[in-house]
């Protein structure tokens, strides 16, 4: 079984403790033969984007933002 490994992207801001979190959700996700890589990226705002196998699981305020907006605009 290969490791997988997970690249989580955040803005600075967020606290270890919420890092740890996000961590530990994709750990019993995928099993605990996961590794963690951490990327800071102020422009997503907020919240995180994860990557796993190229699957991305984008909960970024940017990325809120922007479909907030789609819908407004029609």
């Amino acid at each position: 079984d290969l490791m997988k490994t997970v690249i989580i992207t955040t803005a600075e801001n967020m606290s270890e403790e919420a890092y740890r979190r996000i961590c530990g959700g994709f750990k019993e996700k995928l099993g605990e033969d996961a590794e963690f890589k951490h990327i800071t990226d102020n422009g997503i705002i907020g919240g995180f984007i994860a990557e796993v196998d190229g699957e991305i699981y984008d909960l970024s305020i940017s990325s809120q933002l922007k479909k907030m907006q789609k819908e407004i605009n029609g």
